[in-house]
């Protein structure tokens, strides 16, 4: 059996599904499964072990009209004769791509914008796809799981409970021993200059538990405050962690700025910068050696939750933790819970972003000391 997954993007979106490829490998162990993705997040797929093939889709080249990248994408997509797809995109181009695919059935959100229903043969009703309550990795499972019945006759359910949640695990790549060897070796460039010690643990600083911090994001209605970013990193220092900054080439700037202003103002602070400096793959080294993972909702969060091996802190916004937050036992959410949050939009409608602003350094770090456990 062949089955296509539509997920193109956000890192964060494409994370959220992996758990619904895993039910598909369990319930359907003979199936064969290609995964239409954007470039952005491809190397989650490639060598992942619930995925057998991968077909990247190139939007920019689409948004061009390029006759030949049309017909590049198709012929690669159409190598295989689907039995059905998978459409957890959920919108007019991902139901377009599981129409063009020629699969025999096409399963989709009965909810789903832009159409997109209209192209499915299967309709299958989740629940309010859009509510924020729901994570949407149930949404995702249910999904999944229902075109298993389909296809199998046999009828399983999943539960709306996180907790009760069958299958519910994230597979990922392997993680490479390049991407360790090169973490290792950005720690050690930047150990060199800094303090060997803590100044309340007396350990080293090679041995201090490391928090790791993601001050940036897109929306700037998700992103903390910068000056909380510090005071946050400060605090961190002072009772006795590590901390490292990832992030995008965009974020350099403020990241570099953020350290340097933490290391003058902790004198035996261990801080080092590795923004614009990791790959994905590389993220899941680097996350494999920390304690604890603090950020905005961004991709590389939710990397790290599903690693499930550091603790998970969230700083929530205008998106909705319960739809879009980190997923896990093991992950918590911070927010101000405004009478407008969340909003889940991109601009502040009432100018102030006061769930941001009003969110205090102190209110996090105690929130991310209980999720680590109280330990450092």
């Amino acid at each position: 059996m062949d089955v296509l997954v539509v997920k193109l993007s956000a890192i964060g979106d494409v994370v959220h599904s992996l758990p619904a490829v895993s039910l598909l490998k369990k319930r359907l162990p003979q199936a064969k499964i290609t995964w239409v993705v954007e470039p952005l997040s491809k190397d989650l797929l490639l060598g992942n072990p619930g995925v057998d093939r991968v077909v990247v889709f190139e939007k920019k080249k689409f948004k061009s009209l390029s006759a030949t990248a049309m017909k590049a994408f198709a012929g690669e997509l159409n190598q295989t004769k689907y039995d059905c797809a998978i459409d957890l995109q959920g919108l007019f181009k991902s139901a377009a791509i599981c129409r063009g695919s020629r699969a025999r059935r096409i399963f989709g959100f009965a909810d789903a914008r832009e159409m997109a229903p209209l192209i499915y043969t299967d309709r299958v009703n989740t629940g309010d796809y859009y509510s924020y309550e729901k994570h949407v990795v149930l949404h995702n499972l249910q999904l999944a799981n229902a075109a298993c019945n389909a296809l199998t006759g046999k009828k399983e359910v999943v539960a709306d409970d996180p907790a009760l949640a069958c299958d519910c695990k994230f597979l990922l790549p392997s993680i490479k021993d390049a991407s360790i060897q090169k973490i290792e070796q950005l720690f050690a460039e930047q150990q060199k200059a800094q303090t060997a010690q803590t100044a309340q643990t007396g350990q080293t600083a090679e041995h201090a538990p490391l928090v790791v911090l993601i001050p940036g994001t897109t929306w700037i209605t998700k992103l903390w405050p910068v000056h909380c970013w510090a005071a946050l990193g400060e605090k961190l220092v002072s009772n006795g962690y590590r901390i490292a900054f990832i992030g995008g080439k965009t974020e350099v700037p403020t990241n570099k700025s953020l350290a340097e202003g933490i290391r003058r103002n902790c004198d035996e602070a261990s801080v080092t910068d590795l923004t614009g400096k990791t790959s994905l793959a590389d993220l899941q080294a680097l996350f494999s050696r920390a304690q604890l993972v603090i950020g905005g909702d961004t991709g590389p969060l939710h990397i790290a939750a599903a690693m499930n091996g550091p603790a998970i802190l969230g700083v929530y916004g205008s998106t909705p933790a319960g739809r879009n937050g980190p997923f896990g036992a093991h992950c918590a959410t911070v927010s101000t819970a405004l009478e407008c949050q969340p909003c889940f939009s991109d601009r502040c409608k009432i100018t102030t972003l006061a769930c941001l602003a009003e969110l205090s350094p102190d209110a996090v770090f105690d929130t991310a000391i209980k999720a680590a456990g109280g330990k450092n």
